[in-house]
């Protein structure tokens, strides 16, 4: 059994949103053509995300005095730097999610992803004058040398390893890092039903982790809820409204609730958590 969580002031429930900001080379996710070997329908559906997408959400949190964690690639801060500026600017967090979107770590030697944490990380860099401290891969793919090779390029979490419903703390090479999995109750991907779904469907999943969260936390067993948004998708109207209304739900739940970025909570475990076991990705 995983040691018992305490979050900051006594609260109960860590509460995180995080935005995946992507930019593709020659698809993206949707209007998908495998004849075709660069899909322009495919990439004008994943510009929304940087064209208008981004700014919509940005408004939203900025509205409700909530900072997101952005997860960031690195061609996104090439194509819409203005956005990175702003975003660092507004307090929210940054963070490395590979240079395309169309990489998989799984198809890169260890020195191909050496290369792209550090392309990611300059571009990020460069775009917003922050230097990100947290990275999340494409689709969470990790290999055995994902790791090691953040912990030497000064990374602090992590968040590939999705074993655990909490943040936990780990040594990797004889550092320390955060493990802050993204956790996927509420996932605009898996609401986006090729568009059909209504926000409506997207909060309700929200709201029922979120209670049942609040009755274990309330037993003693405090814990963590993520939403995972994507800006191509929870930025548009029908899944952004459900956003507005997941962070007033929570906000109903003061008391209880940290409102936290990735890196604040990682800060926070490393600062708390005594245990750390070698990171072993094999167990």
């Amino acid at each position: 059994m995983r040691p018992t969580i305490h979050w900051p002031d006594g609260k109960k429930i860590c509460v995180m949103f995080s935005i995946a900001y992507e930019a593709f080379e020659s698809a993206g996710k949707f209007k998908k053509n495998r004849d075709l070997k660069v899909n322009l329908t495919a990439l004008s559906h994943s510009q929304y995300g940087g064209r208008v997408g981004i700014w919509r959400l940005m408004e939203i949190f900025n509205k409700n005095g909530v900072h997101a964690s952005i997860a960031a690639n690195g061609l996104a801060a090439k194509t819409w730097p203005e956005s990175f500026r702003a975003l660092h600017e507004g307090g929210h967090e940054l963070f490395g999610h590979g240079y395309s979107n169309e990489r998989n770590n799984n198809d890169l030697t260890a020195e191909q992803q050496r290369e792209d944490v550090r392309k990611t990380t300059q571009a990020i860099e460069e775009a917003s004058g922050y230097r990100p401290v947290g990275w999340g891969s494409p689709g969470s793919v990790f290999t055995e040398f994902t790791l090691p090779i953040l912990a030497e390029e000064g990374y602090m979490w992590c968040g590939d390893p999705i074993d655990d419903d909490n943040p936990y703390v780990v040594t990797v090479n004889g550092k320390r890092m955060a493990i802050v999995p993204k956790v996927n109750y509420a996932n605009d991907f898996r609401a986006w039903g090729d568009g059909l779904m209504s926000g409506e469907d997207y909060f309700l999943g929200y709201k029922t982790t979120f209670d049942y969260i609040r009755e274990d936390a309330l037993r003693g067993k405090p814990g963590t809820i993520m939403a995972i948004l994507h800006s191509e998708l929870g930025g548009r109207p029908h899944m952004a409204y459900a956003v507005n209304k997941m962070i007033r739900y929570a906000k109903k739940h003061s008391d209880l609730v940290w409102f936290a970025t990735r890196r604040e909570c990682a800060e926070h475990c490393l600062a708390t958590v005594k245990e750390a076991e070698e990171f072993n990705p094999w167990s």
